[in-house]
């Protein structure tokens, strides 16, 4: 576990692993999402635009879910909504604000340029699935959103230091290294949970689908129900609760899966098919027509 990767020479300025990871995500996420648009035959332009808007939303939305579930009004007066929410660490993030505000910020634009909403999140299902396990990585590394304590043979001792350490300090520990309790590594099991299972699933659906939307919903339930469970063995103390039943993360999954599962049915019964993906060539016609590349950059086109 490693929160600070390192520190920019000569100006004693740390780069956050959960950054670092963060960051990777968006890009990997980024060249995914616009390799299928691109065969799906969605405006280059009108997708770059999308995404931008997406991936600042998304991070808007996912400080503004961590303000509602933890920061008190004495906080926002004292520091200024601005400030509170553009903290100068990448900390206090919560995943579901940012899937909610980057779908949101994305479904508004596609109804202003009148592009294909539900083409444009299946091609980003992949991505988001891909960019969930690398970011969850960056939590194990910056030892946050851990789970509670265990004796058993998964359970992981975080350092000093991190946020494990801060909650299930290991009373047992030296003074000279002190430790946290071992604890479920729940960062991984979610990690597991989107490289292993929700990205190579959402790659099976696109290719497979009979209706669009159909890999982005079936990613979001999927992912709720794997949330849910994941939470009952997650031991940090910044999740927030609601009616002292549920986490915040849990109450969001148990309202968005019934409306999740209504749009899956009424896509199902209504939606049109979705397009035959373009060649290679095609979409190189295509790159070509809307001025993203030159005729003499083309490679599938030229006689060989």
């Amino acid at each position: 576990m490693r929160p600070i990767l390192f520190h920019i020479p000569g100006l004693d300025t740390p780069i956050y692993a959960y950054g670092v990871m963060l960051g990777l995500a968006f890009i990997a996420g980024w060249y995914l999402t616009f390799y299928f648009t691109s065969r799906e035959g969605l405006p280059y332009k009108a997708v770059t635009w999308s995404l931008v808007l997406t991936i600042v939303f998304a991070l808007v939305g996912a400080r503004i879910a961590h303000i509602i579930s933890n920061a008190t009004w004495d906080q926002i007066r004292l520091h200024g909504l601005l400030q509170v929410i553009f903290a100068s660490r990448c900390e206090g993030l919560v995943a579901y604000g940012g899937f909610i505000g980057g779908a949101l910020a994305s479904a508004v634009y596609c109804k202003l340029r009148k592009i294909d909403y539900w083409s444009l999140v299946d091609c980003g299902a992949p991505g988001i699935a891909l960019g969930l396990g690398m970011t969850r990585i960056g939590c194990f590394m910056a030892g946050c959103c851990h789970g509670v304590p265990t004796n058993g043979p998964l359970g992981m001792v975080f350092p000093d230091g991190s946020q494990a350490a801060r909650v299930f300090p290991d009373p047992s520990a030296s003074l000279a290294h002190p430790h946290s309790l071992a604890v479920y590594p729940t960062q991984i099991f979610e990690s597991v949970l989107g490289l292993f299972i929700l990205f190579p699933l959402s790659l099976w659906i696109l290719r497979r689908r009979k209706f669009t939307g159909q890999a982005f919903l079936t990613l979001v339930a999927l992912y709720s129900i794997g949330r849910f469970s994941l939470e009952m063995i997650r031991g940090d103390d910044d999740r927030g609760m609601v009616f002292d039943l549920f986490s915040t993360s849990q109450f969001i999954a148990l309202c968005l899966l019934p409306v999740v599962i209504g749009l899956f049915i009424y896509r199902w019964k209504t939606a049109p098919a979705p397009p035959e993906p373009l060649s290679k060539e095609e979409v190189e016609k295509s790159l070509i027509q809307q001025g993203i590349i030159k005729a003499s950059e083309a490679k599938y086109g030229k006689k060989r």
